[in-house]
């Protein structure tokens, strides 16, 4: 992986802001040339953000940005507004680049901070020096003493952060001297707090070294004095919690580090390494001992008696009020109940966050009614299949981020609750003067939170309404679209006119034949003739990619979402970045062996290689493949619909689908008896015909069943276009190899009938791979059935598995049997060429895909129309749902014998 270019263009963002100014003349310039501008601009970005030039990068984005905004305040932006978003593109690819854009930032700030253009040099040739080095993993320590983080300090080989959480005014005015110190309040570590929330509280000079925590090899935390194991609660202890278990963006490398005796000790023992090292806090923090010790008891003899209550005569009952003791317990009061009063504070700000988004939701859901609605044909089927995916796409995002805002009320409701205990306990202790009041302030902020509640669920009531109608009115229109289909399809059955498509004159009446009689036929004249009648057949289908024309390189074509087709299209990107595959379908070789006599008629593999076709010219953006999806939905219904479907069943049926449009080979072999049990059980699979697709894809399982009595073995074989394997119950983080054991590793059966015993016995049940297929699919059972519900519902395993890019070995799993017959198995060794990514849950999701173009040698990642380059560190993610591995050389032209 290339490493960042150096800084080279100033010392901070501020200093940039000066290159992408736009000159005063620029905004005198027609509209048209604005956009052509602002898209050299943004090409030479993206070269900037490829080559790893961060501040050229960063500057040319910006400068994008400002030409976007100039352009929509032009004059004749409304009335060449149509020509400007045909030129710009659509809003998903500004997302991107606000997304490129906040990764640039963040980044930036933290080279900034962290050291001027000298030091940043000197990482680099420490990083440089340190990609060779052997990585010795040691049993790491939870804790340190003061001169052990001394010696780290003084290290400059050691990637380090100090997180010092102490009171706000303690860590102003003393710390260690150190650049990678961030100061977290105490005040910020309760209950409910996030390490998100924690980075937008904090003052923007501390905000980079927070954000370099997860760049930094080594955390460690430190509070004033804690020593000994951490106690619930205190604030060491919730920021420990908040990293660990709200910082799910974050993979730490090790364990984190807490110093002993904490910053106390430290500055006992080197007080010339501190900021101020006579300071001493007023009070120590969470230390009940000392509490204890400052309590004073009055003596017996300062104790004033009552006078005699008989010996005296009553006096009027008028209470004598301490005005300054209710100044006092005010105080305390206030202090006190400051915490609910933010809190209530912060749920009244969230409950305005969150109907502003359900209005949005609101909005959206109107202009899809309003879509659906229109009967003009104001635009096309593919403008409207566009603007209808990239709402509902943002439809999903804002519903992820009503979920959170209705988690994030959970937790504030929970807190509250838990005040108001401790303020019952304050008031029974004789703090009760003012209560009233603030009793009076809580009743008035819940009724505000109340009302704003009331109409959130009012707002959401009319988008639950519109979106029932919505998806009524889709179920309408789907149906009525069959309907047409049908009577399409049943029209040119009965039609007596010739169709465009010669395939379909064959079907319905036979032609004359017409040749020359006195021509002698050639040999093989009749494989010719088939091969010339299927080119033929290929080259008469008329079909529409509606692409957006635009030079993008070999391979970096996206798709269009035809109306939640993601899951098409992420399958279909790794499809076209298998290597041997894509020239099978690029060459044309394909059609010497197509099937018409199958149920697809060999329609499904044409249409998968024009598509292929179309993505390797690199001379398109974009492409829809509307024909593919139209004779998909043909054969299976749930495809051609617009309903979210499932990546791997899609994968599954496309793959049986292409194996058997052209099954036509037949399988070479000298005698049955000569054959493995294995060998045989396949030739029976393939029914004595394969295909190029099974043998790439398909591979084998031997099953066996031994009694765990006699010893007696059963084997039966089954073959598989793609393993599905079980991810762990209880780890969040697993590798590949755990899951690929969970699968292989033997089970013990009961009640096996075994035919030697004559009866039922134990037995144990274990898989081992009898064939190994040149192109691996490996699929992560994600989505599971909670048992306990009513209805079917699925849920989502969100475990990260970690899954290598080079060097896969499949040794361990093959059958003893097969090892020993082929030798040249123990050297096979798979590379990733591809994932198919998940996010959301099942019933809202997206799909795209990381796919290795060959081409260009580097990782692109896929996401429906929008193509771009992808860091191999970032290839490995939780998404991961299909991964693809190949064992052949990446160049077809070499080792085409390594196919079978």
């Amino acid at each position: 992986m290339a490493h960042k270019k150096p800084l080279h263009m100033g010392k901070n963002l501020t200093e940039l802001e000066e290159h992408f100014k736009l000159g005063k003349t620029i905004g005198h310039k027609k509209v048209l040339q604005l956009c052509t501008a602002a898209n050299r601009v943004k090409e030479h970005a993206d070269r900037q953000y490829l080559d790893r030039d961060e501040e050229q990068a960063y500057v040319f984005y910006m400068k994008y940005l400002n030409l976007i905004s100039m352009i929509r305040n032009h004059g004749e932006y409304r009335e060449k507004k149509h020509e400007i978003l045909e030129s710009l593109g659509n809003n998903s690819q500004m997302l991107v680049i606000y997304d490129k854009l906040e990764k640039l930032k963040d980044s930036l700030e933290q080279r900034y901070s962290r050291c001027g253009v000298v030091q940043e040099r000197e990482l680099n040739k420490q990083r440089n020096q340190q990609d060779n080095m052997t990585i010795i993993v040691t049993q790491q320590k939870l804790s340190i003493n003061a001169k052990e983080l001394l010696e780290m300090i003084r290290d400059s080989k050691t990637s380090m952060l100090i997180i010092d959480c102490r009171a706000e005014k303690d860590l102003q005015a003393s710390g260690i001297r150190y650049d990678h110190v961030v100061g977290v309040p105490v005040q910020l570590l309760v209950a409910g707090m996030t390490a998100g929330k924690i980075h937008e509280k904090l003052p923007p000079e501390d905000k980079p070294l927070w954000s370099s925590r997860k760049v930094k090899e080594q955390i460690v935390l430190m509070d004033y004095c804690t020593e000994g194991n951490l106690r619930k609660d205190t604030p060491l202890w919730v920021l420990n919690d908040i990293l660990n278990n709200w910082d799910q963006d974050v993979v730490y490398k090790k364990p984190f580090l807490k110093v002993e005796g904490g910053y106390k000790n430290f500055q006992l023992c080197y007080p010339m390494c501190c900021r101020n090292p006579s300071y001493v806090p007023s009070t120590m923090e969470f230390n009940d001992d000392a509490r204890l010790e400052d309590i004073e008891y009055p003596n017996i003899s300062e104790i004033r008696m009552k006078d005699d209550s008989f010996g005296s005569k009553p006096q009027p009952n008028r209470p004598a009020v301490d005005r300054n003791s209710k100044l006092a317990a005010l105080h305390v009061y206030e202090s006190k109940s400051k915490p609910i009063t933010e809190l209530l504070e912060e749920q009244e700000k969230l409950m305005d966050k969150s109907i502003q988004n359900e209005r949005e939701m609101l909005s959206t859901e109107n202009v899809l009614k309003q879509i659906h609605d229109n009967q003009e044909n104001v635009m096309d089927d593919n403008e409207k299949f566009e603007e209808i995916s990239t709402l509902k796409y943002q439809l999903m995002q804002m519903e992820d981020k009503q979920k959170e805002f209705i988690a994030e009320n959970t937790r504030l409701n929970e807190q509250v609750q838990e005040y108001k205990i401790q303020e019952q306990s304050w008031r029974e202790s004789g703090e009760r003067i003012s209560a009233r009041e603030a009793e009076l302030l809580e009743l008035e902020a819940q009724r505000r939170i109340k009302e704003k509640a009331d109409e959130q669920k009012r707002v959401e009531q009319e988008r639950d309404r519109l979106a029932r109608d919505r998806l009524a009115q889709e179920r309408l229109e789907q149906r009525r679209e069959e309907m047409l289909r049908i009577a399409y399809e049943n029209k040119r059955r009965l039609s007596q006119q010739p169709p465009t498509v010669e395939t379909n004159v064959e079907e319905i009446r036979p032609k004359v034949p017409q040749f020359d009689r006195a021509a002698k036929p050639s040999a093989n004249a009749g494989v010719s003739a088939a091969a010339d009648y299927n080119q033929n057949v290929y080259r008469e289908v008329q079909r529409d990619f509606a692409p957006v024309y635009g030079s993008v390189g070999r391979g970096l074509t996206g798709l269009k979402n035809l109306g939640n087709t993601c899951y098409m299209n992420s399958i279909l990107q790794c499809l076209s970045n298998t290597a041997f595959l894509r020239e099978h379908f690029l060459e044309g070789t394909f059609r010497q062996n197509l099937n018409r006599s199958n149920k697809t008629q060999g329609r499904i593999v044409e249409e998968v290689a024009a598509v292929i076709k179309a993505l390797w010219l690199g001379q398109y953006k974009c492409i829809a493949s509307k024909n593919l999806r139209y004779v998909v939905g043909q054969y299976e219904r749930q495809f051609g619909g617009i309903e979210q479907q499932d990546s791997h069943e899609f994968l599954t049926i496309l793959m049986d689908w292409l194996h058997s449009d052209i099954q036509t080979v037949p399988i070479q072999y000298s005698s049955l008896e000569d054959l493995s049990a294995s060998e045989k059980a396949w030739i029976d699979y393939l029914k004595g015909m394969e295909s190029y697709v099974s043998n790439l894809f398909y591979g084998q399982i031997k099953s066996t069943v031994k009694c765990v009595r006699c010893g007696k073995e059963s084997a039966t074989y089954e073959s598989f276009s793609n393993l599905s394997l079980e991810l762990p119950q209880n780890a969040n983080r697993c590798h590949l190899n755990n899951c690929l054991e969970m699968y292989f590793n033997g089970e013990n059966i009961r009640g096996w009938s075994c035919p030697q015993c004559k009866s039922n016995q134990e037995a144990i049940k274990k898989l081992a791979i009898s064939r190994l297929p040149s192109i691996l699919v490996v699929h992560f059972k994600r989505f599971y059935a909670v048992p306990e519900a009513v209805a079917t519902v699925y849920k989502k395993k969100q475990n990260y598995v970690k899954f290598p890019l080079q060097e896969l070995d499949m040794t361990t799993h093959i059958a003893p049997s097969e090892l020993s017959r082929n030798k040249t198995l123990r050297a096979r060794r798979y590379h990733l060429i591809g994932v198919s990514n998940h996010y959301g849950s099942m019933e809202s999701g997206h799909y795209t895909a990381f796919c290795k173009n060959t081409v260009h040698q580097k990782w692109y990642k896929f996401d429906d129309h929008t193509v771009t380059s992808l860091d191999t560190s970032d290839v490995c993610s939780s998404a991961g749902y299909i991964l693809f591995y190949s064992s052949l050389p990446e160049s077809p032209e070499t080792q085409q014998h390594q196919i079978r």
